[in-house]
Protein backbone atom coordinates (compact mmCIF):
# COMPACT_ATOMS: atom_id res chain seq x y z
CA UNK A 1 0.00 0.00 0.00
CA UNK A 2 1.20 3.48 -0.88
CA UNK A 3 0.68 6.73 0.98
CA UNK A 4 -0.35 10.07 -0.50
CA UNK A 5 0.06 13.36 1.33
CA UNK A 6 -0.81 16.91 0.35
CA UNK A 7 0.62 19.89 2.18
CA UNK A 8 0.77 23.63 1.81
CA UNK A 9 3.51 26.00 2.87
CA UNK A 10 4.42 29.61 2.45
CA UNK A 11 7.74 30.23 0.74
CA UNK A 12 10.10 32.18 2.95
CA UNK A 13 11.09 35.65 1.89
CA UNK A 14 13.48 35.67 -1.04
CA UNK A 15 12.49 32.31 -2.54
CA UNK A 16 12.27 32.74 -6.31
CA UNK A 17 11.15 30.59 -9.20
CA UNK A 18 14.83 29.84 -9.80
CA UNK A 19 14.98 28.34 -6.28
CA UNK A 20 11.91 26.25 -7.06
CA UNK A 21 13.61 24.83 -10.15
CA UNK A 22 16.55 23.90 -7.91
CA UNK A 23 14.10 22.14 -5.58
CA UNK A 24 12.67 20.19 -8.52
CA UNK A 25 16.13 19.23 -9.80
CA UNK A 26 17.13 17.82 -6.42
CA UNK A 27 13.70 16.24 -5.95
CA UNK A 28 13.97 14.35 -9.24
CA UNK A 29 17.21 12.75 -8.05
CA UNK A 30 16.02 11.93 -4.53
CA UNK A 31 12.52 10.89 -5.56
CA UNK A 32 13.73 8.54 -8.27
CA UNK A 33 15.88 6.71 -5.70
CA UNK A 34 13.03 6.60 -3.15
CA UNK A 35 10.31 5.78 -5.73
CA UNK A 36 8.37 8.94 -4.81
CA UNK A 37 6.16 10.71 -7.31
CA UNK A 38 3.99 13.79 -7.16
CA UNK A 39 3.24 17.32 -8.21
CA UNK A 40 4.26 20.75 -6.93
CA UNK A 41 2.52 24.05 -7.56
CA UNK A 42 4.35 27.29 -6.77
CA UNK A 43 1.84 30.11 -6.87
CA UNK A 44 1.71 33.53 -5.23
CA UNK A 45 4.54 32.65 -2.86
CA UNK A 46 3.01 29.37 -1.71
CA UNK A 47 3.83 25.72 -2.29
CA UNK A 48 1.07 23.15 -2.79
CA UNK A 49 2.60 19.70 -3.03
CA UNK A 50 1.29 16.18 -3.40
CA UNK A 51 3.69 13.32 -2.65
CA UNK A 52 3.05 9.62 -3.29
CA UNK A 53 5.07 6.56 -2.37
CA UNK A 54 5.91 4.05 0.30
CA UNK A 55 5.03 5.30 3.80
CA UNK A 56 8.65 5.29 5.02
CA UNK A 57 9.80 7.29 1.98
CA UNK A 58 6.97 9.80 2.46
CA UNK A 59 7.88 10.24 6.14
CA UNK A 60 11.55 10.78 5.30
CA UNK A 61 10.76 13.32 2.58
CA UNK A 62 8.18 15.20 4.66
CA UNK A 63 10.57 15.41 7.62
CA UNK A 64 13.17 16.94 5.27
CA UNK A 65 10.58 19.47 4.06
CA UNK A 66 9.71 20.38 7.66
CA UNK A 67 13.39 21.28 8.21
CA UNK A 68 13.79 23.13 4.90
CA UNK A 69 14.34 26.85 5.53
CA UNK A 70 12.55 27.71 2.25
CA UNK A 71 9.22 26.64 3.77
CA UNK A 72 7.18 28.34 6.47
CA UNK A 73 3.69 27.71 7.85
CA UNK A 74 3.67 24.08 6.66
CA UNK A 75 0.28 22.39 6.98
CA UNK A 76 -0.49 18.77 6.18
CA UNK A 77 -3.86 18.88 4.42
CA UNK A 78 -4.42 15.26 3.31
CA UNK A 79 -2.89 11.95 4.34
CA UNK A 80 -4.38 8.91 2.60
CA UNK A 81 -3.54 5.38 1.60
CA UNK A 82 -3.68 4.51 -2.08
CA UNK A 83 -2.94 1.52 -4.24
CA UNK A 84 -2.18 3.51 -7.41
CA UNK A 85 -0.09 6.68 -7.69
CA UNK A 86 -1.66 9.48 -9.71
CA UNK A 87 1.74 10.71 -10.93
CA UNK A 88 3.04 7.24 -11.77
CA UNK A 89 5.56 8.48 -14.34
CA UNK A 90 6.64 11.81 -12.85
CA UNK A 91 9.16 12.13 -10.03
CA UNK A 92 7.91 15.67 -9.42
CA UNK A 93 5.74 17.59 -11.85
CA UNK A 94 5.84 21.38 -11.52
CA UNK A 95 3.42 24.20 -12.26
CA UNK A 96 4.00 27.85 -11.53
CA UNK A 97 1.45 30.61 -11.81
CA UNK A 98 2.26 31.31 -15.45
CA UNK A 99 1.41 27.71 -16.37
CA UNK A 100 -2.01 27.55 -14.71
CA UNK A 101 -5.06 28.68 -16.64
CA UNK A 102 -6.91 31.48 -14.80
CA UNK A 103 -10.19 29.63 -15.46
CA UNK A 104 -8.98 26.71 -13.36
CA UNK A 105 -8.16 29.01 -10.46
CA UNK A 106 -11.55 30.73 -10.74
CA UNK A 107 -13.42 27.43 -11.00
CA UNK A 108 -11.85 26.22 -7.75
CA UNK A 109 -12.27 29.54 -5.93
CA UNK A 110 -8.52 29.95 -5.60
CA UNK A 111 -7.40 32.22 -2.80
CA UNK A 112 -3.74 32.95 -2.04
CA UNK A 113 -2.49 30.29 0.37
CA UNK A 114 -5.71 28.24 0.14
CA UNK A 115 -6.18 28.65 3.92
CA UNK A 116 -7.32 25.62 5.88
CA UNK A 117 -10.11 27.67 7.43
CA UNK A 118 -11.73 28.22 4.02
CA UNK A 119 -10.66 25.21 1.91
CA UNK A 120 -10.76 21.54 2.79
CA UNK A 121 -7.96 19.20 1.86
CA UNK A 122 -10.28 17.68 -0.73
CA UNK A 123 -10.87 21.08 -2.34
CA UNK A 124 -7.14 21.71 -2.49
CA UNK A 125 -6.63 18.23 -3.95
CA UNK A 126 -9.22 18.98 -6.66
CA UNK A 127 -7.39 22.22 -7.55
CA UNK A 128 -4.07 20.41 -7.79
CA UNK A 129 -5.58 17.69 -9.99
CA UNK A 130 -7.10 20.31 -12.30
CA UNK A 131 -3.74 22.08 -12.62
CA UNK A 132 -2.07 18.82 -13.70
CA UNK A 133 -4.95 17.45 -15.78
CA UNK A 134 -2.86 17.15 -18.97
CA UNK A 135 -0.08 15.10 -17.34
CA UNK A 136 -2.57 12.89 -15.53
CA UNK A 137 -4.55 12.25 -18.72
CA UNK A 138 -1.37 11.11 -20.51
CA UNK A 139 -0.27 8.75 -17.74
Amino acid sequence: MLRRILYTSRATEGVTLHDVYDIIRVSHNRNSRAALTGGLIFLDGYFYQLLEGLPYAIDTCYERILRDKRHDEIELRLDDATSEPLFATDWMALRDGSQIEPEILAEHGYHRGMPKSAFTGEQLFALLMACFHKELAEA
